[in-house]
Protein backbone atom coordinates (compact mmCIF):
# COMPACT_ATOMS: atom_id res chain seq x y z
CA UNK A 1 0.00 0.00 0.00
CA UNK A 2 1.38 3.96 -1.08
CA UNK A 3 0.63 6.33 1.43
CA UNK A 4 1.39 9.53 0.51
CA UNK A 5 0.34 12.69 2.57
CA UNK A 6 0.50 16.43 2.33
CA UNK A 7 -0.37 20.03 4.27
CA UNK A 8 -0.98 23.12 2.13
CA UNK A 9 -0.44 25.78 5.03
CA UNK A 10 0.49 23.07 7.60
CA UNK A 11 3.42 21.40 8.94
CA UNK A 12 3.27 17.88 9.41
CA UNK A 13 4.46 17.16 12.42
CA UNK A 14 6.25 13.41 13.54
CA UNK A 15 2.97 13.38 15.89
CA UNK A 16 0.42 14.28 13.18
CA UNK A 17 2.16 11.56 10.58
CA UNK A 18 2.16 8.91 13.26
CA UNK A 19 -1.35 9.07 13.73
CA UNK A 20 -2.28 8.87 10.08
CA UNK A 21 -0.58 6.09 9.92
CA UNK A 22 -2.28 4.51 12.97
CA UNK A 23 -5.36 5.30 11.09
CA UNK A 24 -4.46 4.12 7.90
CA UNK A 25 -3.81 0.65 9.21
CA UNK A 26 -6.99 0.59 11.20
CA UNK A 27 -8.65 1.02 7.66
CA UNK A 28 -6.47 -1.54 5.79
CA UNK A 29 -7.64 -4.63 7.49
CA UNK A 30 -11.78 -3.67 6.78
CA UNK A 31 -10.68 -3.14 3.12
CA UNK A 32 -7.37 -5.16 2.55
CA UNK A 33 -7.03 -4.68 -0.62
CA UNK A 34 -5.99 -1.15 -0.72
CA UNK A 35 -3.51 0.23 -3.26
CA UNK A 36 -2.92 3.95 -2.48
CA UNK A 37 -3.52 6.03 0.80
CA UNK A 38 -3.54 9.74 0.13
CA UNK A 39 -4.34 12.67 3.02
CA UNK A 40 -4.52 16.23 2.24
CA UNK A 41 -4.42 18.93 5.25
CA UNK A 42 -5.07 21.86 4.54
CA UNK A 43 -5.27 24.89 6.80
CA UNK A 44 -7.32 28.19 6.38
CA UNK A 45 -8.13 31.20 9.09
CA UNK A 46 -8.17 28.79 12.14
CA UNK A 47 -9.89 25.83 10.00
CA UNK A 48 -8.40 23.02 9.43
CA UNK A 49 -9.85 20.21 6.80
CA UNK A 50 -8.61 16.99 5.95
CA UNK A 51 -9.19 15.08 2.96
CA UNK A 52 -8.53 11.25 2.39
CA UNK A 53 -8.53 9.11 -0.63
CA UNK A 54 -8.62 5.62 -0.65
CA UNK A 55 -7.60 3.57 -3.83
CA UNK A 56 -8.62 0.30 -4.62
CA UNK A 57 -8.96 -1.88 -7.74
CA UNK A 58 -12.36 -1.02 -9.56
CA UNK A 59 -13.30 1.28 -6.38
CA UNK A 60 -12.64 4.44 -4.31
CA UNK A 61 -13.33 6.23 -1.67
CA UNK A 62 -13.23 9.99 -1.05
CA UNK A 63 -14.05 11.59 2.53
CA UNK A 64 -13.74 15.67 3.70
CA UNK A 65 -13.95 17.00 6.79
CA UNK A 66 -13.57 20.92 8.17
CA UNK A 67 -13.03 21.51 11.97
CA UNK A 68 -11.21 23.40 14.31
CA UNK A 69 -8.53 21.00 15.11
CA UNK A 70 -6.30 19.00 12.92
CA UNK A 71 -6.99 16.11 14.60
CA UNK A 72 -10.39 16.09 14.89
CA UNK A 73 -11.11 17.10 11.15
CA UNK A 74 -8.59 14.02 10.15
CA UNK A 75 -10.84 11.55 12.51
CA UNK A 76 -13.88 13.13 11.02
CA UNK A 77 -12.54 12.77 7.26
CA UNK A 78 -11.15 8.88 8.43
CA UNK A 79 -14.72 7.79 10.04
CA UNK A 80 -16.34 9.52 6.91
CA UNK A 81 -14.12 6.58 4.59
CA UNK A 82 -14.61 4.06 7.00
CA UNK A 83 -18.15 4.16 6.78
CA UNK A 84 -18.20 4.36 2.84
CA UNK A 85 -15.43 1.46 2.95
CA UNK A 86 -18.86 -0.44 5.33
CA UNK A 87 -21.78 0.49 3.00
CA UNK A 88 -19.50 -0.58 0.15
CA UNK A 89 -18.66 -4.37 1.49
CA UNK A 90 -22.62 -4.68 2.72
CA UNK A 91 -23.56 -3.65 -0.67
CA UNK A 92 -21.00 -6.14 -2.81
CA UNK A 93 -22.23 -8.83 0.23
CA UNK A 94 -25.90 -8.25 -0.86
CA UNK A 95 -24.93 -8.62 -4.72
CA UNK A 96 -23.16 -12.22 -4.22
CA UNK A 97 -26.05 -13.47 -1.95
CA UNK A 98 -28.92 -11.94 -4.54
CA UNK A 99 -30.17 -15.04 -6.20
CA UNK A 100 -32.41 -15.36 -9.10
CA UNK A 101 -36.05 -15.14 -8.15
CA UNK A 102 -37.33 -18.52 -10.47
CA UNK A 103 -40.95 -18.17 -8.05
CA UNK A 104 -41.80 -14.93 -10.29
CA UNK A 105 -41.86 -16.81 -13.78
CA UNK A 106 -43.72 -19.61 -12.06
CA UNK A 107 -46.34 -16.44 -11.11
CA UNK A 108 -46.07 -15.16 -14.39
CA UNK A 109 -46.81 -18.45 -16.15
CA UNK A 110 -48.05 -21.35 -13.84
CA UNK A 111 -49.25 -24.00 -16.12
CA UNK A 112 -46.44 -23.81 -18.80
CA UNK A 113 -43.33 -25.83 -18.20
CA UNK A 114 -40.02 -25.58 -20.08
CA UNK A 115 -40.10 -27.62 -23.86
CA UNK A 116 -37.09 -28.25 -25.72
CA UNK A 117 -36.97 -26.93 -29.51
CA UNK A 118 -36.86 -29.10 -32.74
CA UNK A 119 -33.90 -27.12 -34.55
CA UNK A 120 -32.54 -28.55 -37.80
CA UNK A 121 -28.80 -27.48 -37.62
CA UNK A 122 -27.83 -28.61 -41.10
CA UNK A 123 -29.63 -25.24 -42.21
CA UNK A 124 -28.18 -22.50 -40.53
CA UNK A 125 -30.05 -19.59 -39.79
CA UNK A 126 -29.09 -16.48 -41.66
CA UNK A 127 -28.14 -13.63 -38.98
CA UNK A 128 -28.93 -10.29 -39.82
CA UNK A 129 -26.96 -7.40 -37.75
CA UNK A 130 -29.09 -5.13 -35.92
CA UNK A 131 -28.32 -1.15 -35.36
CA UNK A 132 -30.51 -0.76 -33.16
CA UNK A 133 -28.90 -0.25 -29.65
CA UNK A 134 -30.28 1.62 -26.07
CA UNK A 135 -29.42 2.70 -22.89
CA UNK A 136 -31.41 0.22 -20.48
CA UNK A 137 -32.56 1.43 -17.40
CA UNK A 138 -32.62 -0.86 -14.26
CA UNK A 139 -36.03 -2.37 -14.14
CA UNK A 140 -37.94 -4.99 -11.79
CA UNK A 141 -39.31 -7.72 -13.12
CA UNK A 142 -42.77 -6.31 -12.56
CA UNK A 143 -42.23 -3.13 -13.86
CA UNK A 144 -40.41 -4.69 -17.20
CA UNK A 145 -43.67 -6.78 -17.57
CA UNK A 146 -45.74 -3.20 -17.71
CA UNK A 147 -43.20 -1.94 -20.07
CA UNK A 148 -43.46 -5.05 -22.48
CA UNK A 149 -47.46 -4.61 -21.85
CA UNK A 150 -47.90 -0.51 -22.99
CA UNK A 151 -45.21 -1.04 -25.82
CA UNK A 152 -47.05 -3.64 -27.94
CA UNK A 153 -43.86 -5.36 -28.71
CA UNK A 154 -43.41 -9.36 -27.91
CA UNK A 155 -39.57 -8.99 -26.94
CA UNK A 156 -37.95 -6.86 -24.08
CA UNK A 157 -34.52 -6.97 -22.91
CA UNK A 158 -33.60 -4.83 -19.92
CA UNK A 159 -31.39 -4.79 -16.77
CA UNK A 160 -32.64 -6.28 -13.81
CA UNK A 161 -32.69 -4.21 -10.77
CA UNK A 162 -32.88 -7.11 -8.34
CA UNK A 163 -29.52 -9.19 -9.75
CA UNK A 164 -28.16 -6.71 -11.82
CA UNK A 165 -27.91 -8.78 -14.94
CA UNK A 166 -29.20 -8.58 -18.40
CA UNK A 167 -32.80 -10.35 -18.78
CA UNK A 168 -35.09 -11.44 -21.14
CA UNK A 169 -39.15 -10.83 -21.09
CA UNK A 170 -41.11 -12.42 -23.83
CA UNK A 171 -44.66 -12.75 -24.64
CA UNK A 172 -45.75 -16.21 -26.73
CA UNK A 173 -47.93 -16.90 -29.22
CA UNK A 174 -50.47 -17.80 -26.84
CA UNK A 175 -50.41 -14.80 -24.76
CA UNK A 176 -48.25 -16.19 -21.81
CA UNK A 177 -45.26 -14.71 -20.55
CA UNK A 178 -42.10 -15.99 -20.29
CA UNK A 179 -38.88 -14.44 -18.22
CA UNK A 180 -34.89 -15.78 -18.89
CA UNK A 181 -32.48 -14.93 -16.89
CA UNK A 182 -29.01 -15.51 -17.44
CA UNK A 183 -27.47 -18.81 -14.86
CA UNK A 184 -23.54 -18.88 -14.32
CA UNK A 185 -22.83 -22.15 -12.96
Amino acid sequence: MNITYSGHNVKITEDIHNYMLKRAQKIEPRFGEMQEFNVILRSEKNRFEAEVKVLAPRVSFYAKHKTHEIISALDGAFDKVISQIRKHKEKVKDWRHNVPHREVVEKLNPETSETALDVDIADPPEIVPASEKFAAKPLTVNEALAELHSSGETLLMFLNSDTRQVNLLYQSDDGTYGWVEPSFT
